[in-house]
């Protein structure tokens, strides 16, 4: 059973959330997302949920930088 909870954070933290998960939610030659694999045993296309979420925080961030 997988756990989601969802807090209210700095916009800071959330940028810096995004950029560990993106760390670790890669592509795997085959298609796969190596962090969904590796941390939660499950299998999922990259880029998985997370990802998605990582990528949508950093484009609205302006690239995170």
């Amino acid at each position: 059973m997988v756990v989601i909870i969802e807090t209210d954070k700095p916009r800071a933290d959330e940028t810096a959330d995004a950029r560990s998960i993106l760390l670790v939610h890669q592509a795997e030659p085959g298609g796969l997302c190596w962090g969904c694999h590796e941390l939660s045993c499950s299998f999922a296309w990259f880029p998985c949920p997370q990802a998605r979420w990582a990528q949508r925080v950093l484009a609205a961030d302006g690239g995170g930088q």
